[in-house]
């Protein structure tokens, strides 16, 4: 029986940049339902769900701090207008 080694150094890579295209393209990845590259291989080994997870939460706060989101004040919402 021959036995099948993954290389968990270069799964990790791999994710990290699908991660980052997704953040490129504009995507949010802090939104619970975008199943990102990290989260998928985190959750499917465990050895390195650690380094995972870590990484996206770092591309999480790199995006906000590129892209913050616009904040409406309840003041400036047009109540007539609906």
């Amino acid at each position: 029986m021959s036995e099948f080694f993954v290389d968990l150094d270069a799964v990790f890579n791999l994710a990290v940049q699908e991660t980052e295209e997704l953040v490129k393209h504009g995507i949010d990845v802090s939104d619970p339902c975008v199943v990102t590259s990290l989260g998928w291989y985190a959750n499917k080994y465990q050895e390195i769900a650690e380094r995972c997870n870590s990484a996206l939460l770092e591309l999480i706060d790199k995006q906000a701090a590129d892209f913050p989101r616009q904040v409406i004040v309840p003041s400036e919402i047009d109540m007539d207008g609906f």
